[in-house]
């Protein structure tokens, strides 16, 4: 039996074609959707930058570091003059499933594929605000952005599609015990449970929980390494309140493993996961570095807990989270397709 695949979202190639053709290629067969790597782009901050209303702002990130560069309301603009009408993410989209498509059609790619669509939650993206200002412009941009996904699910086949929230909640604010601006487990799941209501039922849609990355792949960031989630209790509650603030199923839900976690402990409060029948599980514990035995006793010591899950990188494959060197990818998707063909 083959373990299937996850792919979080960025890739480094070259542009969007070279991502499906490669992804292709390695994990086509043991995946059941391929995104683009974002090669357009995936958060909003050169949006708002092109934003009227909005001015550069203090550099008081929600996240700091490493986002360096914020915006904010300009002297004398009210947040109801804002139309955010710059977002990127259905242009984007179209262009790549466009590719998707033409290589589909040519047999380049698998025919069972689908086109997933990573999108960070407005949230997420809120970390682009002076953080003073989050709570005046995240609904603004929320409003925004669900409309830009709404754009989306009308053009592109529901049959073909999947939309994936990227989710830096945990990073931000959840597992951050020194936040700048504290924002509560409901109202953030609520929030996601939004975004996941925007999307109707005969379009995937599913989650890719994330510590930003920067826990998650086991690289050192100052500033950053306080918040560590030391097992997945955190995740398991979060996505249990998602969900039952939905109506539609969740699709799949990717949980990442810092690369120290081996163990029992961090995977046991997934056994009181609430999955919906058909809902897949993801764990983001692929570390090229760990060796083929290394993996299969992490796997040993999740499915205790899990049950059957998939597996997937802990997050994007791009050097600056994932912490592989540009040149290594080819052989982190290959390790991703034999994983899955062996355990």
């Amino acid at each position: 039996m083959t373990r299937p695949v996850f792919l979080v979202g960025s890739v480094p190639f070259h542009d969007t074609e070279e991502v499906f053709r490669r992804c292709g290629d390695l994990v086509g067969m043991v995946a059941k959707r391929l995104p683009d790597g974002e090669r357009g782009g995936w958060l909003p901050g050169d949006d708002f930058r092109r934003a009227r209303g909005l001015v550069e702002g203090h550099g008081k990130s929600l996240l700091d570091p490493p986002v360096k560069k914020t915006v904010r309301l300009a002297d004398g603009i009210s947040v109801d003059d804002l139309a955010f009408e710059t977002l990127h993410y259905y242009p984007n989209a179209m262009a790549s499933y466009g590719i998707f498509s033409r290589l589909r059609r040519e047999g380049v790619i698998p025919a069972h594929l689908k086109f997933q669509v990573s999108i960070p939650t407005a949230f997420t993206g809120s970390i682009h605000f002076d953080h003073d200002q989050v709570r005046t412009l995240w609904p603004a941009y929320e409003k925004a952005l669900l409309r830009e996904v709404g754009r989306i699910v009308d053009a592109i086949p529901h049959e073909d599609l999947g939309i994936s929230w990227d989710v830096v909640e945990f990073g931000i604010s959840l597992a951050n015990p020194d936040p700048l601006e504290v924002f509560s487990f409901t109202e953030l799941a609520d929030a996601l449970a939004r975004a996941v209501e925007v999307v109707p039922a005969g379009v995937e849609c599913g989650f890719h929980f994330c510590y930003g990355g920067h826990n998650s792949n086991g690289m050192p960031r100052e500033g950053l390494n306080h918040r560590e989630l030391n097992d997945t209790g955190l995740m398991v509650r979060f996505f249990n309140a998602v969900r039952a603030g939905t109506r539609r199923r969740i699709n799949w839900l990717h949980v990442p493993v810092p690369r120290s976690h081996d163990g029992k402990a961090y995977f046991a409060p997934l056994a009181d996961l609430h999955q919906d029948p058909g809902t897949e599980l993801y764990l983001g514990l692929l570390y090229q570095d760990d060796g083929i035995e290394r993996t299969r006793r992490k796997i040993a010591a999740a499915q205790e807990a899990a049950g059957e899950f998939g597996v997937g990188a802990a997050c994007g494959l791009n050097p600056f989270v994932s912490g592989i060197a540009a040149e290594r990818v080819l052989e982190t998707l290959a390790y991703h397709r034999t994983v899955a063909e062996i355990t």
